[in-house]
């Protein structure tokens, strides 16, 4: 088994997804502010293409600028096109990206691959594994929010639930959606929802 393994599932099944999208819908917005799909499939590859010290060297000359950094290597990768980016994704699939985790990787790929599919209105849904660890980082990262609201989630389609408080109730893309600072589309009930705004 490779490492990495359920990592390694979300970027082939993102690079699957560039296989099938059209010029048109490349093109097309994300959910990702400024960002195109093709522009999301640029920043994935971007983190198993690049170097650390690459990483590190273009952080330094964008004057530590991280959010502008990241947003310009994103669009120059994406210049490669979508072949040539499912190709590279499919090679470094399993590839570790450290000091981060596989679990922050994994909601990395899988919040993204909602970035693409959600605007085009595609009926493709993340693999449950891969959701699942998703959920698992990204709820971490959420409650180490200073204004994170006493909430508790429950997926109510794979075998997830986290947290304390007012209760969160819906699909676990949804969720997810949520925990990423992404709007999910009045697809979650409870008395806890309207603590997050």
């Amino acid at each position: 088994m490779a490492e990495w393994n359920v990592v390694a599932k979300a970027r082939r099944d993102f690079a699957n997804l560039l296989d099938g999208l059209s010029a048109e819908q490349l093109a097309a917005q994300s959910l990702c502010e400024e960002w195109s799909n093709l522009d999301v499939a640029g920043h994935l590859v971007s983190l198993v293409d690049m170097s650390t010290a690459s990483w590190a060297k273009g952080y330094v000359k964008h004057r530590n600028n991280l959010d502008g950094y990241i947003s310009d290597v994103a669009k120059e990768f994406a210049q490669q096109g979508a072949p040539q980016l499912a190709q590279t994704l499919r090679a470094n699939a399993a590839k570790k990206m450290r000091p981060y985790t596989e679990a922050s990787m994994v909601n990395d790929t899988a919040v993204h691959f909602l970035d693409v599919v959600r605007p085009l209105g595609l009926d493709v849904a993340l693999d449950p594994e891969v959701l699942v660890l998703a959920l698992d980082s990204a709820i971490g990262e959420f409650t180490k929010k200073s204004n994170a609201p006493a909430v508790r989630f429950v997926a109510d389609d794979v075998e997830w639930s986290a947290g304390q408080g007012a209760e969160i109730t819906g699909p676990g893309e949804a969720i997810l959606l949520a925990l990423n600072d992404r709007d999910p589309s009045n697809a979650l009930d409870g008395p806890g929802v309207s603590l997050l705004s």
